[in-house]
């Protein structure tokens, strides 16, 4: 009689030696790390793609219907820098103003709006249109950073610098932000006054109204020269000479 094999057959599986090389799952970690960077990076792209069609799409709609209801004039588009950071900075007199503002300006703005916006059913549009929520109270330290990011990209920022909609249709008092960025961030500011939006759709009316729009941009600013430009005097100075020269366009 045979004696029975009473311990278990060994495995043929051999884990390659690549397995117990501490170099080579280094190699093997790095590679996959590179995998998921281009699998991420063409994601990344394609929802901006997709996102560019969508404003794309938005703005087109805005300029037919401004140019068939209102036939926007503008003036000094040409003073427009077409490259680089920019903060494009206006009075806010309607709700009217980021539409009439982005259908007559050649690159993407992202707006820095109230969170007064962001509280309705419009939320979803706001933040594929890239606007920055501002808070009405307490700190926007997160909104600040977020508007130096955007002109850390070369892109434009968009601010109305008297906060919200005046319920009078006259220029207000200009809050700190608008200065403390362009001092901060050293990019150029293109001021720009928008008339006829009031009398198209003032502040708590419902309906618009058929209205002469005109916008009217003017030169380029910029604060470099301005010492100490991001302590609170020379923030307040920026802010100053910014109102200024809105309310110099408005004659």
């Amino acid at each position: 009689m045979h004696n029975l094999q009473t311990n278990p057959p060994k495995s043929s599986f051999n884990p390659p030696e690549h397995y117990f090389d501490k170099s080579k799952l280094g190699e093997l970690k790095k590679i996959h790390h590179a995998k998921s960077v281009i699998i991420y990076s063409i994601y990344h792209n394609i929802l901006a793609f997709l996102n560019d069609c969508f404003f794309f799409v938005i703005k087109a709609i805005g300029i037919i219907l401004l140019k068939i209801f209102y036939n926007v004039q503008v003036e000094n588009r040409g003073r427009i820098p077409l490259k680089g950071p920019l903060i494009v900075v206006a009075n806010h007199f309607s709700y009217m103003d980021p539409i009439v503002l982005q259908s007559v300006f050649p690159r993407r703005i992202s707006f820095m709006m109230t969170e007064l916006y962001y509280e309705g059913r419009g939320k979803w549009l706001f933040k594929l249109l890239r606007c920055i929520c501002v808070k009405e109270n307490g700190s926007n330290i997160a909104a600040l950073k977020a508007g130096i990011e955007v002109l850390r990209k070369s892109n434009v920022l968009g601010i109305f610098p008297e906060g919200g909609v005046s319920k009078e249709g006259r220029l207000q008092e200009g809050n700190l932000g608008v200065g403390f960025l362009a001092g901060k961030s050293r990019a150029s500011v293109i001021p720009a006054f928008i008339s006829g939006t009031y009398e198209a759709l003032p502040k708590g009316a419902k309906i618009p109204k058929i209205s002469k729009i005109k916008v009217i941009f003017g030169s380029p600013m910029t604060f470099k020269k301005i010492k100490n430009n991001s302590n609170k005097k020379g923030i307040a100075e920026i802010t100053r000479q910014i109102m200024d020269q809105i309310k110099e366009l408005s004659f």
